[in-house]
């Protein structure tokens, strides 16, 4: 996915959020997994919003191993801003 295809703030950057906390759950009776992810909207962190993803074992697997890659990635020497492909 081009950086073009992500959301945008007015002047061309990507448009981002600060993570300020996540968890994690069962739905479905237990068949589905559930992810919260909770942003702050302004710098402050004031003021806060969240986000509930119903998903999956797959795409949490999926999920979990593109987040792990990530990391590594972001921790090894060079590491330069890039956005990747989504995964479904």
């Amino acid at each position: 996915m081009a950086q073009k295809d992500w959301d945008a703030h007015p002047l061309g950057d990507i448009a981002v959020f600060p993570v300020t906390g996540f968890r994690t759950g069962t739905a479905l009776k237990g068949r589905a997994g559930v992810l919260r992810i909770e942003y702050g909207t302004e710098p402050t962190l004031r003021k806060r919003k969240a986000q509930q993803f119903l998903l999956t074992p797959d795409q949490l697997r999926r999920l979990g191993q593109r987040l792990e890659d990530l990391a590594d990635r972001l921790e090894s020497p060079g590491s330069t801003d890039e956005a990747g492909d989504p995964v479904n």
